[in-house]
């Protein structure tokens, strides 16, 4: 399966004076089935070692963090010569063996210029968790999240339309409107199956029938996630993780979808659960979307901690928790308050995806979506799950600070007028370009 973060591995392997590459992301989001098909195309050699696999491979850090000697016993221990022109080493689950992630700093030193990633699906919560050991600086980070629609498409061998998707957005041009029928189709299919690779897969060998889908995929993809949770946290804070995660849906249900602690646990406040909210981004198994409270430049200024959304990282699992029926999203005209949470969660996960910070604004009287910063522009973006046009928050955002863009994203074709740049649902993973 292709990725888009292909581009950015090729980019770190040209450089001149390249530092050791982590990437971060979630559990079975494709890390090492990318960074192996990085290696077999752009290396004439790689060394893989899986520190959970292989937690004998430890016992390499043990002594000292000298490169020449480590570099020496993993040429013994794989009887291969490692030649910094074209070889890579590849430390998979690395979270599992610290040491090793604080040998990164001197190989970032060596001038051997050696080629080098680590990655795990817990690494940024050991990160957070070991600053003593994190060679900062000297480390070049990377995250990998589910497939977006566009590699969803490339999944599919549809690249043809990823070309005209970009054609219509650039252009405000509208999409042929069988074209446009059959990529409001296929979004559908995505909201259902989502981005993780085992599901796409499921999909695919399943000849794309979405009626018989087997969610089951979903299901066991949860349960490693809550398993990971029992795993790689304390016996005090497991059930608080547990807790936030299972009620992330509800709390999407809700009118305000601001993240509520009492959903969680009655009386509950957030010096209780703050850490455990912290261990779900960090592990990236949640997105969070904070309030701003003005429309102005830098919004990280004007965040509101205290008040926030929190999405799951894949719509498929969120779909897949909830059991909504795919029909739900296929009715144009459906009245369903949690088809439009589902929706701002796609986009929440379309925008994260391509490196965007994502907030919302709200004031006594209106709500606006998202809201992100593109260079020195602030964007207002309201999301609906149907074609409607109604968007009296979004103008009263447009009244009060006039922004250069606006988006509304919706079903309906690409377009512009009143000010507001229309883009369908399935251009979502466009805006920020």
């Amino acid at each position: 399966m292709r990725r888009n973060k292909m581009e950015d591995l090729v980019k770190w392997k040209h450089k001149k004076d390249k530092q050791p590459l982590l990437l971060l992301g979630a559990r079975q989001v494709g890390k090492t089935y990318l960074i192996k098909d990085f290696a077999k195309k752009e290396y004439k050699n790689s060394i893989y070692i899986n520190f959970e696999q292989e937690p004998q491979m430890k016992e390499i850090f043990e002594r000292d963090l000298v490169p020449e000697r480590i570099i020496s016993e993993l040429e013994l221990i794989t009887m291969r010569k490692i030649n910094p022109d074209d070889t890579i080493i590849i430390f998979d689950e690395i979270q599992l063996e610290m040491k090793a992630i604080t040998s990164l700093k001197y190989f970032a030193e060596s001038d051997m210029n050696y080629s080098i990633i680590g990655a795990g699906s817990l690494l940024g919560v050991a990160i957070q968790r070991e600053t003593l050991s994190f060679p900062v600086g000297k480390v070049e980070i990377h995250y990998l999240y589910p497939f977006t629609f566009d590699e969803f498409l490339m999944s599919l061998e549809l690249d043809v339309y990823i070309d005209q998707i970009s054609k219509c957005y650039h252009s405000n041009t509208l999409m042929p409107e069988v074209v446009h029928n059959k990529l409001m189709e296929r979004y559908h299919h995505y909201l259902y199956v989502g981005g993780m690779p085992a599901a796409i897969n499921g999909y695919l060998e399943n000849n794309r029938d979405i009626v018989s889908f087997d969610r089951n995929i979903h299901t066991n993809i949860i349960n490693a996630y809550i398993a990971d949770m029992s795993k790689y946290t304390t016996k005090a804070e497991v059930l608080k993780v547990q807790g936030i995660y299972k009620t992330i849906p509800d709390q999407l249900a809700a009118d305000y979808k601001k993240f509520k602690y009492s959903l969680v646990e009655k009386g509950a406040k957030q010096l209780t659960y703050g850490s455990s909210i912290e261990w779900l981004l960090l592990s990236q198994l949640s997105l969070e979307c904070p309030r701003v409270n003005r429309g102005e430049i830098p919004l990280s200024v004007y965040k509101d901690s205290k008040s926030f959304k929190l999405f799951l990282s894949d719509v498929g699992l969120l779909m897949s928790m909830t059991k909504v029926p795919y029909i739900i999203m296929v009715r144009e005209g459906e009245h369903n308050l949690f088809k439009g949470a589902i929706t701002e969660n796609y986009v929440a996960q379309q925008l994260v995806a391509k490196s965007i910070d994502i907030y919302y604004w709200k004031n006594n009287a209106h709500e606006v979506d998202f809201i992100i910063q593109k260079e020195d522009q602030v964007i207002p973006i309201e999301v609906k799950s149907s074609s409607n046009k109604r968007s009296r928050s979004l103008k009263a955002y447009i009244d009060q600070y006039s922004p250069t863009q606006s988006i509304r994203i919706s079903s309906k074709n690409f377009g512009f007028s009143g000010g507001i740049k229309s883009v369908p649902l399935y251009g979502a993973y466009l805006i920020g370009e």
